[in-house]
């Protein structure tokens, strides 16, 4: 085995079990950071983690526990975004095969998460989509098709629900 695939495994093990929770911030981020995860300053993982892509997070993030990145695509987060527990990105998918076997040859697909992004509990994000810059994803939604700026969308599949102020804040009581 690879001396850095030890590190990887040593590393993964300390944030998710001993570092898992609401402290340790800075500690967790230097050290995700030193196998190959990028994560802006100020940005805090509650953990643990889980990541079989490459993951690329921006600067005064919140990240909740149990964040899930199955597939070997790219996840970039933009700045100041929110992800609150147990959000799921899906970045491998398959071509559909023959009959023979319909889940074909693999693919990788990557997922861009905008600046200011609020995304609820428990939502997946499907391969190959960007969420746009202040758009908040409702809880439990799949967002399976490209999400616009500054919009309200939820549900399965997520939707359009409504257009957020761009300046303003307002209350959300969908």
């Amino acid at each position: 085995m690879k001396a850095s695939t030890i590190k990887r495994i040593c590393v993964t093990f300390i944030v998710n079990h001993v570092l898992a929770g609401t402290f340790a911030f800075r500690w967790k981020r230097k050290l995700l950071c030193s196998i190959g995860y990028e994560i802006g300053e100020n940005t805090k993982i509650v953990g643990p983690v889980f990541n079989t892509g490459r993951l690329k997070i921006g600067s005064n993030c919140w990240i909740g526990k149990n964040l899930v990145i199955n597939g070997n695509g790219d996840v970039t987060i933009g700045n100041n975004c929110d992800l609150a527990p147990e959000i799921t990105f899906l970045t491998g998918g398959h071509e559909i095969g023959s009959e023979m076997r319909r889940a074909g040859q693999g693919l990788n697909y990557s997922i861009v998460v905008g600046d200011g992004v609020w995304i609820g509990a428990r939502s997946t994000i499907l391969g190959n989509i960007t969420i746009g810059k202040g758009a908040v994803i409702t809880a439990c939604a799949c967002v399976a098709h490209s999400i616009d700026e500054n919009v309200l969308a939820g549900g399965v599949p997520a939707r359009r629900i409504k257009e957020l102020n761009r300046d303003a804040s307002e209350t959300i009581s969908e």
